[in-house]
């Protein structure tokens, strides 16, 4: 965590804050969903699609900045002097036209190649983009902390944050601490993972400078990996994400664990 509770602040803040500009972005998005029409899919992409990524390019380039305020504010007390500049990074329109786009209208077509009808293939998919969404709006501030980590030569690097309640995929790469910079010019594959942020995921990430003391629940994210990670040694598997993951998820309380899923099932059958 930040050396500092103003530090700590001010990571609390901006992530809650990013949840709240994509939580807008994706209600305006679930709005324009209606602008596809299951009887004239193809037709009504394009007007679809454009409104969509203007829509995503719109706040994320306000979650960049957002996050460069407060990257600003979060080096005046926790590395003082500091001058290294702060990065934001360029929406990139194709690419998010692309993703938005597959998880839009193509993966409406594929429920209805399974059977679904019209109405309830848009139904199917619905959830899913929006979450899609917000992944790409948050990226922009996601984005800004890893480009500027790794300019900075004050940070160690950074670290992923958890939103309280993660899966066992992002209990792990907060367990990590701050091993990640700018996959782009670390070419690292732990570097590169910092990035897979999933839909609906409420991670965010926060530059360290100094040691990283890991909190309450992260010890148990690292206490909980490495029990994992000693089960697959076991077994006879190195430790890899494939072999630690599973036992990750399986043994935990996390929110993709069989525990959790079960009892949401159990509760959902009571209410």
């Amino acid at each position: 965590m930040a050396l500092t509770a103003q530090g700590r602040r001010l990571t609390e803040t901006n992530r809650l804050l990013q949840l709240q500009l994509a939580s807008q972005a994706a209600g305006v998005g679930l709005i324009l969903w209606d602008q596809l029409q299951a009887s004239n899919l193809d037709g009504s992409t394009p007007e679809w699609l454009a409104s969509n990524t203007a829509l995503a390019s719109r706040y994320y380039d306000e979650s960049s900045r957002t996050t460069a305020e407060y990257i600003s504010q979060y080096r005046a007390v926790e590395a003082a002097g500091n001058t290294a500049p702060v990065l934001v990074p360029t929406f990139d329109a194709a690419l998010t036209a692309q993703i938005l786009l597959v998880a839009g209208p193509v993966r409406v077509k594929n429920f209805i190649s399974r059977g679904f009808s019209g109405s309830s293939a848009l139904a199917a998919a619905k959830s899913g983009y929006a979450g899609m969404l917000r992944r790409q709006v948050m990226m922009g501030g996601r984005q800004t902390v890893d480009l500027t980590a790794s300019q900075d030569e004050q940070a160690v690097g950074w670290r992923r944050v958890s939103d309280g309640n993660p899966c066992a995929f992002c209990a792990m790469l907060c367990s990590r601490g701050p091993v990640y910079r700018s996959a782009s010019s670390a070419g690292d594959p732990v570097a590169g993972n910092g990035l897979h942020y999933h839909a609906h995921c409420g991670c965010h990430a926060e530059i360290v400078y100094g040691s990283w003391e890991p909190n309450e629940q992260e010890q148990g994210f690292i206490d909980a990996y490495q029990k994992a990670a000693r089960e697959a040694n076991a077994a006879g598997f190195a430790r890899t994400q494939q072999s630690v993951l599973p036992r990750l998820r399986a043994n935990g309380d996390f929110r993709d664990s069989p525990s959790v899923r079960n009892k949401t099932t159990q509760s959902d059958q009571d209410g």
